[in-house]
């Protein structure tokens, strides 16, 4: 059985890179800027002193941190040491441009050490990630694969690490049930069509269950059943993950009435001399806004199915609103327009969503959400 305890990962990162890097940056820069400058105004004294006094504090400092890093624990060591001595080496390249410079300065080439010192680094993370491995947990595997995973970096194709990478992240897979949709409240009263436990409930389930990956996920180190599945397989699951709409709350469809006016001149008719004659026309709208709103959180319980503690709890509200204009009018026809007449065509007999239909809309507007929460949840 898988563990899921707190744990402190092995971070790799190029953060710690950037830090060794940025330490010779500006040493790097003004050598590229002293040999650039060497090389089109020739031996002059005051670029031969500039660089002398760069390279020699530049390379007097990294020996130092190097020798500093020497003490840190391994394998941590190596993303400190390794970008000093790329950075040393960057040096040696950009001094390597002038002929002249190579003379006076005479640069130490880094090179065969740091790849000596990438292959240190590759044995002792792959040292490591055996370690892991023997502790057998999943949390320790997951140390193991990254650490597997930056012995290939710093040499590739080394020894097996691949083979055993894959090993590592076969051996973390954990079998995550999800649970049908459940319902803490359906007292909403039934004046409104209401079926918490329809069918729909098992569609959403398993539309769930197929955007995790079901049972051939290859992003994440799990498998996503519903209980059938599992049963079939004569399997249990590691995880448990439960999904419980609470704080559910429908209000009645309800009725807003406002009345606006419209006024237009139209053309009745034509005088002696051949003039239009317009007259004004007036038509009073009463538009009805039949509004429903509906609001619910849902929970994402995921649990430990043998030690039962709770791994993770999430609350993803959603809504729905439902908002549906028609109209009538009094006064003269000819003084709406195209709007006014949309909303007068329209029939007052407009069947209202039933409750299913506006869960089925709520559920819809946070399924990505939960599906990236579980997904983040059983995740590296």
């Amino acid at each position: 059985m898988k563990h899921f305890l707190p744990f402190f990962i092995l971070v790799i990162t190029i953060a710690s890179c950037r830090g060794s890097r940025s330490a010779t940056y500006n040493d790097e820069r003004d050598l590229s800027s002293l040999i650039n400058r060497l090389n089109k105004k020739g031996a002059d004294d005051k670029i031969i002193a500039d660089l002398q006094q760069v390279y020699n504090n530049a390379y007097t400092s990294s020996m130092q941190r190097l020798n500093n890093y020497s003490y840190d624990p391994a394998p941590n060591k190596w993303d400190k040491i390794i970008p000093e001595l790329e950075g040393l080496h960057r040096m040696y390249e950009t001094i390597s441009q002038s002929a002249y410079a190579v003379r006076l300065l005479k640069p130490d080439n880094v090179y065969p050490r740091l790849m000596a010192t990438k292959d240190s680094a590759a044995a002792d993370y792959y040292q490591f990630a055996n370690e892991q491995m023997n502790l057998q947990t999943r949390e320790n595997y997951k140390e193991a694969y990254y650490a597997f995973q930056r012995s290939q970096q710093l040499v590739p194709n080394y020894r097996d690490a691949k083979q055993l990478q894959k090993e590592a992240f076969d051996r973390s897979i954990v079998n995550v049930l999800i649970n049908q949709i459940q319902y803490d409240q359906v007292g909403m009263g039934n004046s409104w069509g209401w079926n918490p436990y329809s069918n729909r409930d098992r569609q959403y389930q398993l539309n769930i269950i197929r955007d995790l990956g079901g049972q051939n996920s290859t992003t994440n180190p799990a498998r996503f059943f519903d209980e059938m599945q599992l049963r079939n397989m004569g399997a249990g699951p590691d995880l448990v993950v439960d999904l419980v709409w609470r704080n559910l709350r429908f209000d009645q469809p309800r009725d807003q009435t406002r009345s606006y006016n419209r006024s237009k001149q139209i053309e009745t008719g034509k005088d002696t001399a051949g003039k239009p004659i317009y007259t004004t026309v007036n038509a009073t709208v009463h538009v009805t806004k039949r509004i429903l709103n509906g609001d619910a959180d849902m929970n994402i319980i995921v649990t430990d199915a043998v030690s039962r503690s709770q791994v993770k709890w999430d609350q993803v509200p959603s809504e729905y609103r439902y908002v549906f204009e028609f109209a009538t009018f009094t006064g003269d026809r000819r003084a709406l327009d195209n709007n006014d007449i949309t909303l007068i065509n329209r029939s007052d007999n407009q069947r209202i969503p039933t409750k299913e239909e506006a869960m089925a809309e709520m559920m819809q507007r946070i399924h990505s959400n939960i599906v990236s929460r579980i997904r983040n949840t059983v995740s590296w």
